[in-house]
């Protein structure tokens, strides 16, 4: 809520704070005492367009600032407005932009009567304020429009894939086999490279293999028999000590595997033989590997999974048509879930907006506006009808179907146009009234109504008294007002007074309780003479107000 407002050098006013409180601010006063340049010092801190003639006579700048409270979360507004040159904005004590201040200021300040700053003209608007008087949720909505979109983009990639499956299907069956044949596993060339080196030095492998074979076990004078030699004497030693037991064991087992190791190198020169034929065999598939790789250019993992994929694509050609019926049912399945939850909340909203639009038609005419009709302007059944029965999806989204506007006809006879083409300030304030007052829950920030009171008495005045009251239960309200039963139902009264010293007109803002609340009340009822009997109706409208 706007807690301070400071305003400075502009027009009748020179040094002015007002403070604003928690519920219904009325701000009453003499014609021409200033009461309008306070919604305009507001408007400026929301953007407005300002000129150097508000600059007060002698100033070099007027300066309007506003201290808000907002969740917990103290705000200072501030723009200079200088007798020649471009204003400047801040926003807690910083250098900002005017588009900025605007941003931040519409989530603060509400201001409804004046066109250029009524928020809730906006169609989008006006059908989120409809859904939330009567608790009405568009998630789930959402929620299936999002899956519509996601089957439906899965149909489609499935008609295009097996499309350019279909036209390459000779590639694809040449890439299978082509890699197929290659027998192409992970580290293939490594293991072909390590065979081929194997191949080439067959020969002196086998001289080596034999010629190590002699020395470990077939030789004379070999390991073998120096090692038998080794267990002969040890064996002799052992009869007198047994301690030598454990070192003959050793040896014991390192002679078997000597012999294992011969044994292992004899069978290696029998495989040790060179075989032009096998060598030509590991050139080649190393140089058909080296081909696919550089052909498509990956490594030995990445043609397995060209060659997996490619067998995939020729699956689904072999089984696209089950393929493109599973994924054309999905996509009917989710568009009737999607149908079937759009028509239930279209038909619960076009009947709470019937009701809505009764009770604002009734409040319409106790507000003064007799002869006005509004109504709720809304897709119907037969319409959602035919755009489903053209299975167009990208024409089902949610924000389409469920478009909607508030419609007002102000005068007997004349047609009905959207609320926000409504020409009367004064109408338009009140039509907004009576919407907000049917809110469950305020707006954050402050609603401030602007020429809501215009050619407004009697009962009506009332009217607006009493949902004026109800929406500052919800929100920080603040108005301009000319009715005494308004006034009346402040919980702060704000007064603009105008005196002229030295020859300039002065402005100031006081609040007013008790006896000058009961003045001024008195003055809005009967001039600046007042009689009796209107002061004591005064204090009696003061009494009941509390």
């Amino acid at each position: 809520m706007i807690e301070l407002l400071k305003i400075s050098s502009l027009a009748v006013f020179d040094e002015t704070e007002i403070e604003f409180g928690e519920g219904l601010n009325c701000i009453t006063g003499e014609t021409g005492a200033g009461k309008s340049l306070i919604i305009n010092a507001l408007t400026f801190l929301m953007g407005a367009r300002t000129s150097t003639d508000l600059v007060r006579t002698g100033r070099d700048k007027a300066i309007i600032e506003a201290l808000i409270h907002d969740d917990g979360i103290e705000t200072v507004l501030r723009r200079e407005i200088p007798a020649s040159g471009r204003s400047r904005c801040f926003i807690n004590g910083e250098l900002s932009t005017l588009d900025k201040l605007g941003q931040i200021s519409s989530g603060l300040i509400h201001i409804y009567g004046q066109h250029e700053y009524q928020d809730l003209l906006s169609p989008r608007e006006q059908m989120r304020i409809l859904e939330d008087i009567f608790s009405l949720s568009r998630q789930n909505i959402f929620e299936n429009y999002e899956r519509l979109k996601v089957l439906n983009e899965k149909l489609v990639q499935r008609h295009k894939l097996i499309e350019t499956a279909t036209s390459e299907r000779a590639n694809l069956e040449h890439t299978v086999l082509e890699i197929e044949a290659a027998e192409i596993h992970e580290n293939l060339e490594t293991e072909l490279k390590t065979d081929l080196e194997v191949a080439l030095s067959a020969q002196e492998l086998q001289e080596s293999s034999l010629r190590l074979n002699g020395m470990l076990y077939s030789d004379s004078h070999s390991i073998t028999d120096i090692l038998s030699d080794v267990k002969g004497i040890l064996s002799k030693m052992m009869s007198h000590d047994k301690r030598i037991s454990s070192v003959l064991t050793g040896i014991t087992a390192i002679s078997v595997e000597v012999e294992d190791m011969a044994q292992g190198l004899l069978n290696l020169s029998r495989e040790y033989e060179f075989d032009r034929a096998r060598i030509e065999e590991l050139e080649a598939r190393l140089h058909m590997l080296s081909d696919l790789k550089r052909k498509y250019r990956t490594d030995e993992a990445g043609l397995v999974m060209i060659k997996d994929k490619a067998k995939e694509e020729l699956a689904l050609i072999e089984d696209s048509s089950q393929a493109v019926e599973e994924a054309m049912q999905s996509l009917k399945n989710g568009l009737q879930d999607y149908r079937t939850d759009i028509e239930a909340f279209l038909l619960k909203r076009l009947s709470v907006a019937d009701a809505f639009s009764k009770s604002i038609n009734r409040d319409l005419e106790d507000l003064g506006m007799p002869g006005t009709i509004f109504k709720v302007s809304q897709i119907t059944h037969q319409e959602l009808s035919e755009i489903f029965s053209r299975n167009e999806v990208h024409a089902l989204s949610p924000g389409q179907l469920l478009d909607g506007e508030f419609m007002v006809s102000t005068n007997v006879g004349l047609d009905m146009i959207p609320l926000a083409r409504a020409a009367s300030g004064g109408e338009l304030s009140r039509i907004m009234l009576a919407i907000k007052a049917r809110q469950r829950k305020g707006l954050d920030g402050s609603m401030i109504f602007d020429e809501i009171d215009a050619g407004i008495g009697g009962q009506a005045a009332i009217m607006i008294a009493d949902k004026l009251k109800n929406i500052s239960e919800k929100s920080q309200a603040i108005i301009v007002t000319h009715l005494h039963q308004v006034a009346s139902a402040a919980d702060v009264h704000l007064v603009v007074e105008k005196n002229i010293l030295g020859g300039k007109t002065f402005s100031s803002v006081k609040t007013v309780k008790g006896e000058k609340r009961v003045a001024e009340l008195a003055r809005m009822m009967g001039g600046e003479t007042p009689g009796e009997a209107l002061i004591k109706h005064a204090r009696k409208l003061v009494k009941n107000s509390k």
